[in-house]
């Protein structure tokens, strides 16, 4: 009988060992774009870019934006373009959304990565494509921090940034996102 014991406990050791570095991992969260349908409570109703109408219940410390700016879910007008990340694949719980309402650039000209150095309005990243790349960062560039409202000298080293500049590569970067604890920042 103790040797019959011996696999089970093997194969429930293998599966805690497993969930346990899936929970750790960087992997990237569940997110999906679509358009407002109704915000109403903690429920919100979008359509996929597919069509498709989906129904979740908003976390009740959910983060939402609007145009990079914090703001409450009942700010979202039916028609508004989102981008929502729930707490897992196949999970209906939403705990970020980031909408774009007057700022159709908002979402297309993004980098994602992680921040080097920032001295002056010089901001060093490396990319996706693990390469760095200088950018000048705007004067009056917005700047936050786990979806709080902060300053670019707030920022440390090895924190994982998002910025959007105005224009192409050449042009300054009028938006810098980062995380530093909130492990769902989306798209990252």
């Amino acid at each position: 009988m103790v040797f019959h014991m011996i696999p089970v406990a093997i194969v429930a050791m293998a599966m805690l060992l497993g969930t346990t570095a899936m929970a750790g991992s960087d992997s990237p969260p569940n997110t999906h774009d679509g358009t407002v349908v109704s915000v109403t409570g903690n429920g919100l109703v979008m359509t996929s870019e597919q069509g498709e109408k989906h129904s979740h219940t908003l976390a009740t410390d959910a983060k939402v934006t609007l145009d990079g700016r914090v703001c409450e879910a009942s700010d979202l007008k039916s028609g508004t373009k989102i981008r929502v990340t729930t707490q897992a694949a196949g999970n209906d719980l939403v705990c970020r959304i980031e909408a774009i309402d007057s700022d159709r650039d908002f979402a297309s000209n993004r980098q994602d990565g992680k921040l080097v150095r920032l001295t002056g309005n010089k901001l060093v990243m490396t990319c996706e494509d693990g390469k760095e790349h200088t950018r000048t960062v705007a004067a009056g560039a917005r700047v936050t921090l786990d979806g709080e409202a902060s300053q670019a000298s707030d920022l440390k080293s090895g924190t994982r940034i998002r910025v959007n500049p105005e224009g192409d590569d050449n042009t300054p970067v009028n938006r810098i996102e980062a995380l530093d604890k909130n492990r769902n920042f989306a798209s990252l």
